[in-house]
């Protein structure tokens, strides 16, 4: 009996040195940032100019999906080494609002992160998190963090009928190991079938749109059964088209996409539209 104590304490003390060894690793990340953001003097920059200078220090950094699925206790997890669509996003807008700090630090990165990350910028389980782009979106117009833009006349109407996560919980180690989860999960998903929000089908999208701007969050909607929305990137012009700087898991890291929107958007069949936000 005592060996089995001994064994649990020695374990639990291995995972507790894990993670302080990532959150070093993370704040040693968010040091070397703040050095790259005084070099690039980004805090005097315009807020577009800004946006895609924080989201080119990411660059080349690997994709990694589902970082933030694990099956413990839901607690704010930041991994700046490893990111992907939703998590690049959130990143490089947790970094946009810390800079605004007159002390920039680890502390309130993490504050702004868990604001952004979470319902109403409270922690209380996993489904407090913002686990649907359309929620997501709406949240954070809510905070002050971004606001829609017009996409005009050709936009339309978006009506997401999301089920994913109840319908497969299994593929959600929360949800699996935690049915109760589910039910108060289904009820989230009813309050998105609700929300009004518009989309530009990508049949109507120019390489040229002048709607979107440097610097914008693109969200790109989906056919895919049960979700909403299938991928987030900033939008970068070049040359007068607007092109993708995203967390890419066809190319496995953080990259420009390699064709303009329009073009990237056409190839992918279950690609079917846009959302464009602005950060604040």
């Amino acid at each position: 009996m005592k060996r089995i104590y001994l064994s649990f304490v020695l374990m639990f003390v291995c995972i507790l040195s894990f993670g302080q060894v990532q959150e070093n690793k993370d704040s040693l990340v968010f040091q070397d940032f703040l050095n790259y953001a005084a070099r690039e003097k980004i805090v005097g920059m315009k807020t577009g100019d800004r946006i895609v200078s924080i989201a080119r220090y990411f660059l080349e950094k690997p994709y990694v999906v589902a970082t933030l699925e694990v099956p413990k206790e839901e607690r704010l997890r930041v991994n700046l080494r490893e990111l992907d669509c939703m998590t690049y996003v959130e990143t490089v807008l947790a970094l946009h609002n810390v800079l605004k700090d007159s002390n920039p630090n680890y502390t309130t990165y993490k504050q702004i992160l868990t604001s952004i990350r979470y319902r109403n910028g409270v922690i209380a389980g996993y489904p407090s998190r913002l686990h649907y782009t359309t929620e997501w979106l709406f949240d954070n117009r809510k905070k002050d963090y971004i606001r829609f833009v017009r996409m005009g006349s050709d936009a339309e109407p978006f009506k997401p009928e999301v089920n994913f996560m109840t319908t497969y919980p299994e593929l959600y180690p929360a949800l699996k190991n935690n049915p109760e989860f589910v039910n108060e999960m289904a009820k989230h998903e009813e309050d998105i079938h609700g929300m009004p929000i518009k989309y530009l089908p990508k049949e109507k999208l120019t390489s040229k749109d002048s709607f979107i701007h440097t610097g914008d969050i693109i969200a790109i909607t989906t056919a895919y059964k049960g979700l909403d929305f299938s991928h987030l990137g900033f939008a970068v012009r070049i040359s007068g088209e607007v092109y993708l700087l995203h967390a890419s898991s066809t190319g496995k890291k953080v990259m420009f996409s390699s064709q303009n929107l329009k073009d990237y958007l056409s190839d992918i069949k279950k690609h079917t539209g846009i959302v464009v936000v602005r950060p604040l």
